[in-house]
């Protein structure tokens, strides 16, 4: 129990720093410089002294980050500094681009494996494959070292134009490959999938706001409304932090008549106060819709989850969310480091301003309610009290609440959701992905029967022969699974969508995991 409890708040912990840093609410980046004043001076000073003074050598730059850092925090959760790094990391994330050779890897017993490469980019032109593995970049050997994600990053991206020297392992050969990789210009989508779950229910899932993701989203409501027909939508904001603002209302306006408030900001003491209203030609703007929320959803989630629900526009189901209300400006500074400074609030449409309380001086325990809050989702249902000066009212009079977060109008509850230990621990340690990518691997040239994943969809079925082979993996692994009929079923449809998405793509995937996703499944007997 105690590793479980582990493993949860490290998953929880991560999920937090996303919000803290990597997913904040963005209006614009600016340039400023310095004032000189009293304060900035004796700050100036302090530092210079202790440069040339103290007793032993201090690291300068160090020592300027830790005190904005300091600073920053006595303010509110989501004022932060960006180093140089994270404000590139940042900067690529949101963009929606970034300069590589165009692979999705994972790594597997420290060695870099090829899950897929991107059609049309500089790996998939070489000739990489799926199931490669990198043994040696530009000569060095990378296979068995204790390796993550992020060093790995940073040995294959780098400028457009610029090389790289891979040095391949691919089943069936025994000499490794070498391929020589041009880096180029890696798009990346804001819109993981979107497709029809019947007839006549579309279904978009969301992952950020980047400056990409009102064109992507517009073009998959164009798709799913006139090549398939949709008169009804699932749109998924589950798991979405958030991002570019402008892209909250932009994809907003697709939903929602012409003259339908979206959102409004203020400012210091209600100045500045800026109102977004909905435009003619949204691509959806009748037909029931359902919005799929839940508590990682924050930031621009949230103000098109509440533009949606104070306008009487969808349904919102799912878990409440986190409760960002607060709009930060990125200024770049002189050496490229960046501070996100919060300069407004913003309201639904309504006038709720969603925020969580917090005490300026003391961001751990604005997480640390968090923290418990998610951690207690298993146990009963998330619970709120509600102040009658935070009551609102929606434009057809149901009644909603500020101050803590989108509350759904429909909850499914996380508690209902409760699986064994031993499926738990099934996931919690990545043993069906595991075992699904070394049986994919071994057997690809089986897979190549299906022609595409939905001649593999309609064909492939998980019999008792390749089950029985998992739960011996399993077993290998130190583990001995004691399911359910209900978790049987689950397990093999994830195995069936693991497969899928390394055979073939993530479309595969989701066509398959979204049959078991309690959630979607919930939602489509919601219309």
């Amino acid at each position: 129990m105690k590793s479980k409890a582990k493993t949860v708040t490290i998953i929880i912990i991560s999920l937090l720093v996303g919000i803290a840093i990597g997913i904040i609410e963005v209006q614009k980046t600016t340039f400023i410089k310095y004032p000189t004043n009293n304060s900035a001076t004796k700050l100036q000073n302090i530092l210079q002294l202790i440069n040339e003074r103290y007793v032993d050598k201090v690291n300068l730059d160090t020592l300027t980050d830790e005190a904005i850092t300091s600073i920053l925090s006595q303010l509110d959760p989501h004022s932060v500094y960006l180093t140089v790094a994270q404000v590139r990391k940042e900067s690529e994330n949101l963009n929606g681009n970034f300069e590589g050779i165009g692979i999705q890897f994972r790594i597997v017993e420290d060695t870099i494996v090829v899950i897929q490469p991107l059609k049309g980019g500089p790996s998939y032109k070489v000739g990489i494959m799926a199931g490669d593995r990198i043994v040696k970049i530009n000569d060095s050997l990378w296979a068995n070292k204790n390796i993550d994600n992020d060093n790995v990053l940073k040995l294959l991206k780098g400028k457009k134009g610029t090389k790289v020297k891979l040095s391949i392992k691919r089943n069936g050969l025994s000499k490794l490959l070498d391929f020589y990789v041009l880096r180029d210009v890696i798009t990346t989508n804001s819109v993981d999938y979107f497709g029809m779950l019947n007839e006549n229910t579309g279904y978009i899932k969301l992952n950020e706001f980047s400056a990409s993701s009102a064109n992507e989203v517009s073009k998959a409501l164009y798709i799913l409304r006139y090549d398939h027909g949709m008169t009804q939508l699932i749109f998924d904001l589950r798991g979405n932090g958030g991002g570019y603002l402008q892209e909250a209302v932009a994809i907003a306006d697709e939903f929602l008549p012409k003259g339908d408030l979206i959102v409004f900001t203020k400012g210091r003491n209600g100045t500045k106060e800026n109102k977004s209203f909905a435009t003619s030609g949204g691509l959806f703007e009748k037909g029931k819709m359902i919005v799929l929320i839940d508590e990682v959803s924050a930031s621009a989630s949230e103000i098109l989850a509440g533009a949606l629900q104070d306008n009487d526009r969808a349904t919102i189901a799912g878990r409440r969310t986190f409760g960002k209300g607060l709009v930060q400006e990125q200024i770049l500074l002189t050496d490229s480091s960046a501070i996100r400074l919060t300069v407004s609030r913003y309201y639904t449409p309504s006038g709720r301003c969603i925020q969580r309380p917090y005490v300026s001086n003391d961001p751990e325990q604005y997480y640390a309610d968090f923290i418990t809050r998610y951690a207690n989702m298993e146990k009963n249902a998330d619970t709120i009290s509600h102040v009658d000066s935070l009551l609102y009212k929606t434009k057809n009079g149901r009644t909603v609440y500020g101050g803590g977060g989108i509350e759904p109008d429909i909850d499914f509850p996380y508690h209902n959701y409760k699986r064994s230990e031993s499926y738990s621990e099934l996931l919690r340690f990545g043993l069906i992905y595991k075992f699904c990518f070394e049986y994919a691997d071994k057997n690809r040239k089986d897979f190549t029967k299906y022609s595409n994943g939905k001649q593999f969809i309609s064909q492939f079925n998980i019999n008792s022969n390749l089950y029985n082979q998992f739960l011996m993996y399993a077993k290998n692994n130190n583990c001995t699974p004691r399911l359910s009929e209900k978790e049987i079923i689950s397990v093999k449809t994830l195995i069936k969508s693991y497969i899928g998405q390394i055979i073939f793509d993530d479309e595969t995937f989701y066509s398959i995991f979204l049959t078991m996703d309690e959630d979607v499944q919930k939602a489509l007997t919601k219309f």
